[in-house]
């Protein structure tokens, strides 16, 4: 037998298992030894990160760049229904401008160079502490450690935010309204009305300092 025929019945051998992840094959002159699976592996805090969001009720897309079969098992490890793999930067892109189109507000979190005319393009773009310069260049807010429990609570934060100035607005309007018309008509001390400015700006500081105090995700 010939070393070519030899080599080949060895090559033979190697066991034909489901390639849903990405193999190395081991093999010296007489055929195969080893096979290594490769896989990726999630964030310590990705799947609560994703519950979290949900919570918010906030709809969830992964776009990848990587092989359609490590994406859509990453994405059911993570509990993300709806991903996209094999993704370029326009894919993305496009995939954003879909979403804005149909009158959703996107918020994306990337840390690769392809990430970066997405995350220019988005409502609101986060970057990881350990994204490429590009990335957090082109994001609002940049998340330190690379922690992605971060991501939802920013968001949570970020709702706080806007409801307490909005309750901030319309009683520095309501005050505005009732006390400025008494105090030209004469109907109101002038002494009552500083202490009442005074009073509503302390209430309205005091309705800020709230954000201080950030409360547990659900």
């Amino acid at each position: 037998m010939s070393r070519l025929l030899r080599s080949y019945l060895n090559w033979k051998r190697l066991p034909h298992e489901a390639e849903t992840t990405s193999q190395v094959h081991l093999a010296d002159a007489q055929g195969w030894l080893a096979t290594f699976s490769l896989d990726e592996t999630l964030r310590p805090d990705a799947i609560h990160a994703v519950k979290d969001l949900r919570g918010l009720g906030l709809g969830i897309q992964l776009l990848s760049g990587d092989q359609p079969q490590a994406v859509t098992r990453l994405a059911q490890r993570a509990g993300i229904d709806l991903a996209f793999a094999a993704c370029s930067p326009e894919n993305k892109l496009n995939r954003l401008r879909q979403l804005q189109q149909a009158g959703q507000r996107v918020a994306m979190v990337g840390d690769g160079m392809n990430d970066g005319p997405v995350l220019a393009c988005a409502d609101v773009s986060i970057a990881m502490g350990s994204a490429v310069p590009l990335a957090q260049a082109k994001s609002d807010f940049i998340v330190q450690g690379g922690q992605l429990a971060a991501v939802p609570a920013l968001l949570l934060q970020a709702r706080r935010a806007h409801r307490i100035v909005r309750q901030n607005l319309l009683w520095a309007a309501l005050y505005n309204a009732v006390c400025v018309p008494l105090a030209i008509a004469g109907a109101m001390p002038p002494w009552l009305a500083g202490l009442g400015m005074a009073a509503s700006s302390l209430l309205v500081v005091t309705n800020s300092a709230r954000l201080s105090r950030m409360p547990a995700l659900a």
